[in-house]
């Protein structure tokens, strides 16, 4: 049986046991497009960037030309009959356009969020408080909160703490299944990689968990590693009612928290806005001044297409002379000194008082 992983080409890395990584057929990239091969109906995919998305049968007839029977036929799998003349109807390749920017987007309606079990959620947070003991400390969590400019106390304000091992604990724990392999075997450990533990916090508790892996990491898994069973919501730093930006970046909202000394809050919004629920869309919504800082790439301005569909009010802040926030920052304070571009610290006053003057709601304190 074939999967969607046979039709694509040899650019596709894999990015963890079950998840492979690379340009999407339709808007290119580097590593934006994802597939997960084993799962039903000859896989499944998803890109970051143009946000295409389905199983392997949708992938077959939208990139490869296919009809439903011929899908079914390549992909080895039984065809479901249907007396809808529609199902035989040859669908071409659609064409590709000049730019992701030109394609018209449809903000989707954010769902209430679904979160874990309280066994997770409980695991969760014994494990993040572990992993936030020390941190002023231990030389290599300093070392790693420091390298992204950020101070111990932000961390813990935050929810980032650091994992000095990988670990492997009982899945039913957590409250997750045991998976039965395809092979007969049964997978009944979790894996929490070494590296930077970001926690997203909601006021049930913690709800998700991503590390940022070591770079000394095996090839084969991701930078960054979503711990199964977290919850798909958007990464918050700060509270309601102060002006809040949106970035890609978890690590790059905490790093504005921090540099603002808490007047401007971030929401880390996933540049197809993946995962955006009613809870942290009414956030947005309330927030009496709105800014974004997509990343400065091809990605970035389908970030912003998409963003700017959702929320009419943002107002475009850019980061300066670097692809992010955080990539600023480093340029700025990394000899030799570049006057031309700032810290963040500098620059959260001056995209305020710009985006105060060109908004019609909010104006800044003086």
């Amino acid at each position: 049986m074939n999967s969607i992983l046979t039709f694509l080409t040899s650019a596709m890395k894999p990015k963890g046991p079950h998840e492979f990584a690379g340009p999407c057929p339709q808007c290119g990239g580097e590593d934006r497009f994802i597939v997960w091969p084993d799962r039903p109906r000859g896989g499944a995919y998803l890109c970051r960037g143009c946000g295409s998305q389905g199983d392997g049968i949708q992938f077959m007839r939208e990139f490869m030309g296919m009809s439903y029977p011929e899908a079914c036929a390549a992909l080895g799998l039984e065809q479901k009959h249907t007396t809808s003349l529609l199902s035989t109807r040859r669908t071409h390749v659609r064409p590709r356009p000049a730019l992701p920017t030109q394609m018209a987007y449809v903000p989707p309606k954010p769902e209430p969020a679904v979160m874990p079990c309280k066994e997770w959620m409980g695991s969760a947070s014994a494990f993040l408080a572990e992993c936030q003991r020390g941190l002023e400390t231990i030389p290599e969590a300093l070392l790693a909160i420091c390298g992204r400019f950020l101070t111990p106390y932000t961390a813990l304000d935050c929810g980032i703490g650091w994992n000095p091992a990988d670990r492997y604990i009982l899945r039913e724990s957590w409250g997750l299944p045991v998976v039965e392999l395809a092979g007969g075997g049964m997978r009944d450990k979790l894996l929490l990689p070494c590296g930077l533990v970001i926690a997203t916090r909601r006021k049930a508790g913690t709800v998700a968990l991503t590390v940022r892996c070591a770079d000394d990491r095996p090839e084969s898994r991701p930078k960054y590693w979503q711990t199964q069973g977290s919850g798909n919501v958007p990464f918050i730093a700060g509270r309601a009612g102060l002006p809040l930006l949106l970035v890609e970046s978890a690590l790059d909202a905490v790093l504005v928290w921090q540099e603002s000394f808490g007047k401007l809050a971030a929401v880390a919004l996933m540049g197809n806005m993946k995962g955006l629920d009613s809870d942290t869309h009414a956030f947005i919504q309330a927030a009496p001044l709105l800014l974004a800082c997509p990343d400065n790439d091809e990605g970035g301005q389908v970030a912003w297409q998409r963003w700017s569909a959702a929320y009419p009010q943002a107002i475009l802040t850019p980061a300066v002379g670097a692809k992010d926030l955080g990539d600023m920052h480093r340029a700025a304070l990394t000899w030799p000194i570049n006057p031309d571009i700032p810290s963040v610290m500098e620059w959260i006053p001056g995209v305020l008082a710009f985006a105060s003057r060109n908004s019609t709601t909010y104006a800044l304190a003086t």
